[in-house]
């Protein structure tokens, strides 16, 4: 099961705040359902077509039917039908301005709590979130242009910051920002959700500073590597010349030190000779080396 239809699950187990709470919610999962008339319904999610079908027959006392899907298929559509044409017409009626379906009707969302429920219901008819691990994004497919701007509006009351884009010819109202995403998912009723999206940020960041400051290490180390095959290849060339018995002793023994020793840093150098010169004073040597052994060449 993928992570949205997992987000969808928790949504449909939220319990309601107040008594006009599932008059909202059905409200949002009918606007923004992109089933025909005859359906109310569709989803690829069984439990929200069955939520739809358990609040549509508690709010009309209508029988209402789910049927499965007729194929097997790897994207199902459950289906929500009102088997009684006048039960059906009365709830298109009660939500639904005549001759205005894609319009939202403030009226039903006077209430913050409404508000959210409404949002959800929404989500649960045309929203979807991509896997937190890969990339953030939560979008909602709305049937059209229009309705996505009254829906910007909406989420925009509750500063609820999306955008409005289209996906060929698919309007889409969406947020890429993990901030806002988890004020959503909580604000809607998937608080388990949006707690799951604060850990993973977290585990992202402190996995990305690990990275960097192993980045920076191998770095370090290359840079020390580098420079040290450098002074033993100069220090060699002295030697072979002869040129390094003529250094006077600080140098030479400097020289040999790096020479025994390729792979250490000017740290572990210094305490190889015992304490006898600083890091600095090594390194001042070393660079000494160099520059006659440049000199040579």
């Amino acid at each position: 099961m993928s992570y949205s239809q997992d987000l969808k699950n928790e949504l449909c187990r939220r319990t309601l705040h107040c008594g006009s709470c599932p008059e909202a919610l059905l409200y949002g999962m009918l606007l923004f359902s992109r089933a025909a008339r005859e359906a109310l319904f569709v989803s690829e999610n069984r439990r929200a077509a069955a939520l739809f079908a358990q609040t549509a027959a508690e709010l009309t006392g209508a029988i209402v039917t789910v049927r499965d899907p007729e194929t097997a298929s790897r994207r199902p559509a459950y289906t929500v039908w009102l088997e009684d044409d006048s039960c059906r017409e009365e709830l298109l009626g009660r939500f639904l301005l005549e001759g205005e379906r894609d319009s939202i009707r403030p009226e039903l969302l006077r209430r913050e709590c409404c508000a959210m429920s409404f949002l959800r219901g929404a989500y649960l008819a045309c929203g979807t979130m991509s896997d937190p691990q890969g990339e953030y994004h939560l979008e909602f497919g709305v049937p059209d242009t229009s309705l996505g701007e009254e829906l910007l509006e909406v989420l925009e009351l509750y500063e609820l910051d999306f955008r409005q884009s289209s996906r060929g010819r698919n309007p889409i109202v969406y947020t890429k920002e993990s901030n806002q995403i988890e004020d959503f998912l909580a604000r809607i009723g998937a608080p388990k959700a949006a707690m799951e999206l604060m850990n993973l940020k977290i585990e992202k960041e402190l996995r990305n500073k690990v990275n960097r400051v192993t980045n920076c290490e191998t770095a370090n180390i290359s840079k020390t590597v580098n420079a040290s095959m450098e002074q033993i290849r100069r220090i060699r060339s002295l030697q072979e010349s002869g040129e390094l018995e003529r250094l006077p002793a600080p140098l030479r023994e400097a020289a040999l030190l790096r020479l025994e020793n390729p792979d250490a840093s000017l740290r572990e150098l210094c305490e190889l000779a015992g304490g006898t010169v600083s890091r600095s004073g090594l390194n001042h040597r070393l660079r000494r080396v160099m520059e006659l052994a440049g000199e040579q060449e």
